[in-house]
C-alpha cells in the first residue's frame, strides 16, 4: 500500500468521519444543507524517493456554480471537485514543510520519512480537528463565504473565478433578485461570458416566476 493511503488510514480518516465527511480514495466529501459541497483531497507527489510528498486542500463548491459547470445536463451529475468556486491549501508547520524555504506554491507541501509517520499524522489531524475542519464547514454558509472572498481578495482562500463570477454564484439563489440581475448586468457591461450572463437570467426568471404573488 503507498505510504500516503496508510497515512490517511491512519491519521486523517477518523477526524474527517468524525465530522461527518465520507471518503472515496484520498478524497473526503462533506455535503451541507443546501447540498453545497465541501470536499478535502490529499495529493501525492512522487519527488522524493525518501519522503511521502503530498498536499492538502480544500475545495468548496457550491450547488449554483455546479449545476452552471453542467448546465448541459437536465440533472447534474454529484457534485465533484471539477466545480470549486475556491480553494485552500493546509500548509504544514516548518518541521513537515518539504520545501520550508519556499514563499511559492510549493511551501504547501507536506513531507514525512517512515519514522515520522506518527507525529506528522497527529500534527495535521490535530489542525484538521480544531482548525480546519470548523472553518471550512462554516464557509458553506455562502454569505460567510462572500464576505471572506470579497474582504479578503489576497488571503489563503483561493478564488477560482472572477470576483462578479464568485459574487453571482453566492447570491444568486438568496438575494433580492433586482440586486442580483444589477449585478449580472453589470458583469455584461464588464465582459463577462456570455453563457454566464445567460444563465444567470434564465435562473434568476426562474426565481421571479416561482415567488409568491
Amino acid at each position: 500500500m503507498d505510504p500516503l493511503d496508510v497515512f490517511i488510514k491512519n491519521h486523517v480518516a477518523a477526524p474527517m468521519r468524525a465530522s461527518g465527511f465520507s471518503k472515496k480514495g484520498r478524497v473526503f466529501r462533506f455535503a451541507g444543507l443546501r447540498n453545497d459541497h465541501l470536499f478535502m483531497e490529499l495529493e501525492r507527489h512522487a519527488v522524493d524517493p525518501e519522503k511521502c510528498v503530498f498536499d492538502v486542500h480544500f475545495w468548496i463548491v457550491p450547488l449554483s456554480h455546479w449545476e452552471f459547470v453542467n448546465r448541459q445536463y437536465v440533472k447534474p451529475p454529484a457534485p465533484d471537485i471539477s466545480g470549486a468556486l475556491v480553494t485552500f491549501s493546509v500548509i504544514p508547520p516548518t518541521r513537515f514543510a518539504y520545501e520550508p524555504e519556499d514563499d511559492g506554491p510549493f511551501r504547501s507541501r507536506w513531507a514525512f520519512t517512515a519514522s515520522q509517520e506518527d507525529s506528522c499524522g497527529e500534527e495535521l489531524a490535530r489542525r484538521l480537528e480544531y482548525t480546519y475542519i470548523p472553518e471550512m464547514v462554516r464557509l458553506l454558509d455562502r454569505e460567510a463565504l462572500l464576505r471572506e472572498i470579497l474582504s479578503n481578495p489576497h488571503g489563503e482562500l483561493v478564488r477560482l473565478r472572477s470576483a462578479v463570477t464568485s459574487e453571482i454564484m453566492l447570491r444568486i439563489d438568496d438575494a433580492p433578485v433586482e440586486s442580483v440581475q444589477a449585478l449580472v448586468d453589470k458583469a455584461e457591461m464588464d465582459g463577462e461570458s456570455l453563457p454566464l450572463i445567460q444563465w444567470a437570467r434564465q435562473r434568476l426568471a426562474r426565481r421571479s416566476s416561482n415567488a409568491p404573488q
